[in-house]
């Protein structure tokens, strides 16, 4: 018969071995599979073949403001108020693809591929359609001439170039179909002239151009890539996943002249490293913002079945008074009443000097001021919000709604007003909405690697518990069949 003492240390000896088991499995051991499997390396194919063409359906969607009172040559005086009607959305459908990948050292460098698709959903208005909106090679020529020309030029050639175009039919505004203004563009024959000089009179020696050169906000993108990214593959560390290290060979930007506004920070906001911390920033890298810019925690939502933290982007991120963003302020060092207000960011030097100007949809968030100087605009947080929703232990994106509009800086530079009477504005010629949302399958994978994860981690605390209360049996046995 086996004795109590025997026993005792039976008990006693099951609930260290548990213990062991458990703290070994559920912490080292299971943890190290999990980790080893999260990894973006060719040997994880299933993973490495998500994450150079991700299954998961990305559109893009136009909206295009038709200014309905605009003359061609401009407003007849500055006291008018522009009219702005808003026209979509022209949808496409977005193909990603990774190329020329290597790893080396825990970093992934590679290329992405977008394509774009015309997928028009419903009654679209047809891309034949022509709008009224404003000429940008018109503002961009005279914006250069003001930044480039000696001062006691500017005006007259300012002068000079305005008649130049008026003679070939171009003016201040323009009618232009909705495919020319987005991807087909248009003929830049009859800026060449005006070109040249300007290049002659600042000494920039101009690129060789094409024999019809063009232009179209997104003319000649489809299909090319956003240049070399090296990022983290999360074999250093799960923590640092998707985090970028270089763009183009550079590990910091050199468009603001600041080592704060330069820096590269968090990822290109495809993936995140897993673990969502809701009082931790979230910081994506934007090529199209020649920035990096972060995130925040909202409010939790529900999406395909998963209860995802929804992240936007604070109103600090672009507020003209926070200290970090006078860097992206070119003239605030001079006078920071040229700068912007809330809401805005100057793409100059980031496009080689053209008026670009990007805010959110119908300055969402920014300075009344820009919004109220047109009719036809209306802000409205649901549609012109950024929101990225993860999944909160692996950090998936189960819906990603990027939105951001593309503006002109608009004003007479150094056109007298006899040729050209408008206010300075900040004039809308697009805004864009691109998403992305888990398909059914990847959702369900989703919730699969959840319940996994929640399984593991339940399993091992029990396996704990009852290893400890099995300790505590034996001592209590010892304690009642030995007593002193």
């Amino acid at each position: 018969m086996v004795s109590n003492m025997v026993k005792t240390g039976i008990v006693a000896a099951v609930g260290v071995t548990v213990i062991v088991l458990s703290s070994t499995l559920g912490w080292i051991l299971v943890p190290d599979i999990v980790t080893s499997e999260a990894i973006i390396t060719e040997d994880n194919e299933a993973i490495y073949g998500a994450w150079k063409s991700p299954p998961v359906p990305f559109f893009i969607q136009f909206f295009l403001f038709n200014c309905t009172n605009c003359e061609l040559e401009g407003p007849e005086n500055s006291s008018v108020v522009l009219d702005l009607q808003q026209l979509g959305p022209f949808t496409f459908s977005e193909k990603r693809v990774k190329f020329n990948i290597t790893e080396k050292d825990g970093l992934l460098t590679y290329f992405e591929e977008e394509s774009y698709y015309y997928e028009p959903m419903g009654n679209e208005t047809s891309l034949d359609e022509y709008i009224t909106t404003v000429n940008p090679v018109y503002f961009t020529l005279a914006s250069l001439i003001t930044d480039l020309a000696p001062p006691e030029s500017v005006e007259t050639l300012s002068i000079a170039m305005h008649r130049l175009l008026k003679d070939v039919g171009e003016h201040p505004f323009m009618r232009r179909t909705i495919s020319e203004i987005l991807f087909e563009g248009w003929s830049l024959q009859p800026y060449i002239k005006i070109l040249v000089m300007l290049s002659d009179l600042a000494g920039i020696p101009l690129p060789e151009l094409p024999e019809d050169p063009r232009f179209g906000y997104f003319y000649g993108v489809n299909g090319t890539d956003g240049g070399e990214f090296k990022i983290e593959s999360g074999a250093n560390g799960l923590d640092k996943l998707g985090l970028i290290r270089s763009w183009n060979g550079e590990k910091n930007l050199n468009y603001w002249n600041d080592d704060f506004c330069d820096m590269i920070n968090g990822t290109d906001g495809a993936i995140y490293p897993p673990v969502v911390d809701v009082n931790e920033r979230i910081y994506i890298f934007v090529t199209d913002l020649c920035r990096s810019i972060y995130t925040t925690y909202e409010r939790d939502v529900e999406t395909m079945g998963i209860t995802a933290n929804r992240f936007t982007v604070p109103p600090e991120v672009f507020d003209d008074k926070n200290p970090d963003n006078f860097c992206y302020c070119r003239d605030h060092s001079t006078n920071p009443e040229l700068c912007f207000s809330a809401g805005l960011l100057d793409l100059r030097s980031c496009q080689f000097g053209a008026p670009v100007v990007l805010s959110t949809p119908h300055f969402y968030l920014g300075d009344e001021k820009y919004s109220n100087a047109f009719t036809g605009l209306k802000p409205v947080k649901q549609w012109h919000e950024t929101n990225i929703d993860l999944e909160p232990l692996t950090a998936v994106p189960v819906f990603i709604s990027e939105r951001i509009q593309i503006n002109i800086d608009v004003r007479r530079y150094g056109i007298p007003p006899r040729l050209l009477d408008i206010n300075n504005t900040v004039f809308p010629v697009f805004w864009i909405n691109e998403t992305a949302i888990l398909d059914q399958p990847s959702a369900d994978d989703v919730t699969l690697a959840v319940n996994v994860i929640n399984g593991l981690n339940i399993s091992r605390w029990c396996f704990l518990a009852a290893g400890i209360a099995l300790v505590i049996a034996g001592f209590v046995m010892l304690v009642i069949f030995y007593p002193k």
